[in-house]
């Protein structure tokens, strides 16, 4: 599969209170799901420079003169090169089943739906031959060209987790590494 997943970690977490990124097997986790589903090649958007070591294999640092995600996620993609899965580092209930159905159903991009039918950005497949908006006004906009992926029965997969309470959606047993 010619795919490069980006792993998403690059957040500080504030709403959280603590690092996402090594929350519930965290990237470490992801980059094995990523491997098992037959995608070689993993690079972790790892933020500011002071967070490279926090993380193994291919990592990326943030530009210093790119802010904001709607800005990083364009330049990473003429960076990276070829077609893109876009992952986040908070994807705590994303499982191989889950994600086999995103990608078979995603072979011309898109972007998957949560179980409330709503897009989730951060969970996208970017074809490499996909035009998208040169200076978007944020990450929805810039996926805009890309269809909705129904992923059902796999939506609540496809939650991330912006604070304490979120985790509440978790599952009471950790997750498998």
């Amino acid at each position: 599969m010619s795919l490069t997943a980006l792993i998403l970690a690059g957040g500080q977490s504030r709403r959280m209170g603590e690092d996402k990124a090594m929350m519930h097997g965290g990237v470490v986790r992801l980059q094995s799901l990523v491997k098992r589903v037959g995608i070689e090649r993993c690079i972790v958007m790892c933020g500011h420079a002071s967070r490279s070591d926090l993380f193994q294999g291919e990592v990326l640092q943030d530009p210093l003169d790119i802010e904001g995600l709607h800005r990083l996620l364009p330049w990473a993609r003429q960076h990276v090169g070829g077609s893109i899965l876009l992952l986040p580092c908070d994807a705590f209930l994303l499982d191989e089943d889950a994600l086999q159905a995103f990608l078979s159903r995603s072979e011309n991009g898109g972007v998957a739906l949560d179980e409330q039918g709503r897009r989730q950005p951060l969970f996208a497949r970017i074809p490499e031959h996909v035009e998208l908006p040169e200076d978007p006004s944020s990450v929805h906009e810039w996926l805009l060209p890309l269809p909705s992926v129904e992923v059902s029965p796999y939506g609540r997969a496809f939650s991330n987790f912006n604070t304490p309470d979120d985790l509440r959606r978790l599952p009471p047993q950790p997750l498998d590494l």
